[in-house]
């Protein structure tokens, strides 16, 4: 059974689950946490004792997959209780996607796919799904930033959706209106329940389109973003011309961040947090005008290194440069829990066909690495990992997600064990138990 804060969560998403199948939720989260190697559904289910019900629980995924919608708010109440920023604080959303390996001609929703991390033996393009992920990124006191999963979209590539329309009635979009749609829906349920804090979007230049930006800014958000070098801006458009009619927007004359860049003058010395660490860089800022905006920004550009510069933006030009900077290194934190999520929890290796299946393992995947990173949060580092049995390991490095998913694994077999071991004087019943720990020790 699970125990602490992730077993209450597990039970408060699945009363939003059909009464027939709710209660399998807790126990294939309790597989995941004690599954080892290839992360399959089926070792969550043999790690959870699963044994002649197993296709309901095949049915339980598919539930989840299509009712990710009606559980991501357990997970955003439980955020907002903790970390409620007040009228004065911001919320920062990140959005990106990322890809994962599948196989087999008749896993639905499968296709090609840009390849963003290839190794040494991989190409430029894979084949299997693409993830839209929203998650909310905080500062942890002691090991900086996380971002939490709150939620996930599955992109599906217009040449797949006539097999898919056909079965469930599914309509392409793209993933700046799969991004649109979590944006939306995580603010709606946070405003629901009571915060007044804003809201900061980040993303990559990829997600800089109009079709993304102009609603997140009509939904009172504020957007943080890089931008291409041949980013079309424009500068401030003059005031009182005497001309009739509707005011400029945009200037006349066209901004190339290339030449800005090249320009030896202007450069200010910035120092700002970047991953719990203060760094200094060379910037320099600006306000400009921009159609996918539709006004004003504030544009900050980084010299990393010589010639080496990038581009950022911001909907808000009174926000600081430090701010900006700040914001846009945070978001690197949600492509640590791509790795974490594929590496430690094996999202993308379920071995599921069925479209909503995958949906459900991925957002699975996810709101774990969320519930087990809120749980171990006020933990100290000693009672998350000991590196006693390990001196060539450095002692200051900061405990894994994988340190945690141990932590929590170890107590929940801890109190189960203990508890019979307390309870009960039934020798068979502490027989089963110690085969049920050699079995997932082995």
């Amino acid at each position: 059974p699970l125990c602490g804060g992730v077993g209450c969560i597990a039970e408060t998403m699945s009363k939003a689950l059909d009464v027939r199948i709710a209660f399998r939720l807790p126990i294939v989260i309790a597989g995941m946490l004690l599954a080892s190697g290839r992360r399959t559904a089926a070792s969550w289910f043999r790690a959870a004792g699963v044994k002649d019900d197993w296709d309901c629980f095949y049915d339980l995924l598919a539930s989840v997959g299509r009712s990710g919608m009606l559980l991501m708010p357990s997970l955003a109440r439980l955020i907002f209780k903790r970390f409620d920023r007040g009228p004065d604080g911001y919320w920062t959303l990140a959005v990106d996607d990322s890809p994962t390996k599948r196989y087999g001609r008749h896993v639905e929703a499968a296709n090609i796919h840009h390849n963003p991390t290839p190794g040494p033996g991989d190409g430029e393009w894979l084949y299997g799904h693409n993830w839209v992920c929203l998650a909310m990124v905080l500062t942890h006191p002691m090991f900086g930033v996380i971002a939490l999963p709150l939620l996930s979209l599955l992109y599906v590539r217009k040449d797949d959706i006539a097999s898919l329309k056909s079965r469930y009635a599914w309509e392409f979009r793209t993933k700046h209106q799969l991004a649109l749609e979590l944006c939306r829906h995580v603010m709606r349920t946070l405003r629901a329940l009571g915060s007044q804090a804003r809201f900061v979007v980040v993303f990559d230049g990829a997600y800089a389109a109009k079709s993304l930006v102009r609603p997140l800014l009509a939904d009172a958000a504020q957007v943080v973003t890089r931008l291409r070098s041949d980013s079309k801006l424009f500068d401030l458009p003059k005031a009182g011309t005497g001309q009739r009619g509707r005011p400029r927007k945009y200037g006349t004359n066209r901004l190339s961040l290339k030449k800005r860049a090249g320009q030896r003058s202007g450069w200010d010395l910035v120092s700002y947090a970047c991953r719990g660490l203060m760094i200094e860089r060379r910037c320099k800022s600006f306000v400009a005008t921009s159609h996918i905006f539709g006004g004003s920004i504030r544009v900050v550009i980084v010299e990393h290194s010589p010639r080496n510069w990038a581009a950022y933006a911001s909907s808000d030009v009174s926000m600081s440069v430090e701010t900006i900077l700040k914001i846009v290194s945070d978001r690197w934190s949600i492509e640590e829990h791509f790795h974490d999520v594929k590496e430690i929890w094996g999202a993308g290796q379920q071995q599921v066909r069925n479209v909503h299946s995958s949906i459900g393992c991925w957002n699975l995947c996810g709101w774990l690495y969320t519930l087990l990173e809120l749980e171990c949060w006020d933990m100290p580092k000693e009672s998350l990992v000991d590196r006693s049995d390990r001196p060539w390991d450095n002692p200051d490095r900061r405990p894994s997600h994988n340190d945690r998913r141990r932590q929590i694994a170890r107590k929940m077999l801890r109190e189960t064990f203990i508890g019979d071991l307390q309870n009960t004087t039934d020798q068979r019943k502490l027989l089963e138990r110690f085969d049920q720990l050699i079995a997932l020790a082995a």
